[in-house]
Order: C-alpha cells, then structure tokens, then sequence
C-alpha cells in the first residue's frame, strides 16, 4: 500500500481494509477490534493482549500500525466511530433494505446517491488495499503460465467474464467452465505451468475452494480474489488480493452478498490485467491489434 495513499478517516474502516495485510499476531487484534469494538473500548491493553493471546508490547506495535500515536487513543477513537454509528441509527432506523442500505424512505434522489456513494467508496477502499506485492507476484505467474484456468460461482462469474476477455485479447490462453462437472473434471488437466483463479467474495464457496485445492495438488500456481483472509479458500493460495469487506465503518450493509462486491473484483482484475499489460506492452499492442482487426466486422 503506498504511503502517499489517503488512510479512510473512520479507524474501524482504517483497520478494516488495513487487516488482510498485517501479520498473524496483528490480524488477531483487528478482527477482535472489528468483532466487538464495544469490548475493546472499555479494556486495558493487557485485557486486550489477554484476549487476543498476544502481548501487550504486540498490542502497541498495532496501535503504531493502524498510525494512532497511544492505546487511549485508540480507544477513544473507536468510541467516536460507535456514537457516530448510534447517532446515524437512531436517525434512520432499519426498515428493511431491498438494495444495500435502501429503504422505503428512499426517494429517487436519495437512492441515486446512496448507490453511486457505496460503488465510489468501494472503488476506494480496493486501491487503498491492494497489495502491489501481490499485483506484481500475478504478474510474474501470469508471464511465466501456459493458461490462466478460472474458477468462481454465481455473481463472481462477472468478473470472470471480464477476466477472459481482457486476458485473450492481448494472446493469454484462458479456460471457464460454466459446467460444475466438467469445471471439477478440467482441474484433473492441470499443472504446473497453469495459473488457477478462484474468485469468491465469502472465500467459502465450496466448489470454488475444491477446484482452487485440486488444482494446487496438481502444481498449478494459485491465486485467490476474496474479502476475508481467514475464509477457507485463502489456505490453497500462493497468492492473494484481498478486497474489502465493507465500504462504511458500521458494516450495515450486507456487502458480502451485494453487487457492490463485483466492483470490487472488478477493479482487482482490471488492474492485474493493466500491470501485466504494460510489463509485455508490445506483445500486448501486437495482440490488441490483431484482436480489433478480428472483431471490426461485428459493428456497424
């Protein structure tokens, strides 16, 4: 993440999209922050090491992280976070939401702004989280692969579909089976000189996971696009881009389920595609061309 990037103001969101990211002894600390902030708020930094089995002097080093100069501070500013998040309840309480936090109070005005709020602010939370280690470890996997071998359920099909044909365009062999049986039998095709791509918003989606694990078994290099670090899918990978897992401090949207998510995956694809294209810019032009030259003659 680069430093001159802008940190969200909210520190729940700032620990939130900064989690995927930091070591195991530090991630503990954040998902217990993030799991119960009203605990957290209210203890010692030892009742916080006690609780997330690490030290106090490990507790400290996260603070530093998340860039709050004390433990205090921290606290006080999770406090903030939590009135805001009881201030913006009792003045709109839940009434059911048909699309992320839209309800039968919603105007057109007001649910046109509140989509294109979500859609910006999840674009934002992806960059700021995105590992440009990782980015260029895909890469490298995808200059040294023979076929990039997708694999992803329901809604995350989008982002395959955009995958496959930014890849084939500028000459990368790319394989999606829509089939469940004949996707579980083409991991038995696999090997070492392919990529394999699980794409999985929960990280949880069992067949997704299965293939992901099958096609390492046979010595694919993996890579996994998902919200959760510790989701099941994560274990099968040698690399991982991590989007976030919501786009407001309070999480009241269920994200995990949303079409937001897509634009998420989205943004990752397109920049994994960009980074690759421009280490290979002239094969990528070559391939570009001729692809164009291909596709003139279905528009008008």
């Amino acid at each position: 993440m680069s430093e001159t990037t802008q940190k969200p103001r909210s520190i729940l969101a700032r620990i939130r999209w900064m989690s995927p990211y930091l070591n195991p002894a530090l991630r503990r600390i954040a998902d217990q922050v993030l799991k119960s902030p009203e605990t957290i708020k209210s203890s010692s930094i030892k009742e916080v090491a006690r609780l997330c089995q690490t030290s106090e002097s490990t507790v400290t080093r996260f603070v530093r992280e998340v860039e709050v100069p004390s433990f205090q501070l921290l606290k006080i500013l999770i406090a903030e976070d939590l009135s805001q998040e009881s201030s913006n309840s009792s003045e709109a309480p839940f009434s059911g939401h048909v699309y992320e936090d839209i309800t039968d109070r919603d105007d057109a005005n007001s649910i046109i702004a509140k989509i294109n709020a979500r859609y910006v602010l999840t674009a934002q939370d992806t960059a700021r989280g995105l590992s440009q280690e990782e980015l260029q470890r895909a890469a490298k996997a995808i200059e040294d692969c023979d076929l990039m071998a997708f694999f992803a359920m329901g809604s995350s099909v989008i982002c395959v579909e955009n995958a496959l044909m930014r890849f084939m365009r500028i000459g990368k062999p790319c394989q999606f089976f829509r089939d469940f049986s004949v996707r579980q039998i083409s991991t038995a095709t696999l090997g070492e000189k392919t990529l394999a791509i699980a794409i999985s918003n929960s990280g949880r989606t069992i067949t997704t996971i299965n293939s992901l694990k099958e096609a390492k078994a046979r010595g694919a290099t993996t890579l996994c696009i998902t919200s959760f670090p510790d989701a099941p899918i994560v274990k099968y990978a040698d690399i991982k881009l991590f989007t976030p897992t919501v786009t407001a401090a309070d999480g009241s949207a269920d994200y995990q389920e949303s079409m937001v998510s897509k634009i998420a995956q989205l943004l990752v694809i397109d920049t994994l595609y960009s980074i690759y294209a421009v280490r290979n810019f002239s094969a990528s032009i070559e391939h570009l061309e001729r692809t164009s030259a291909l596709t003139t003659g279905t528009r008008y």
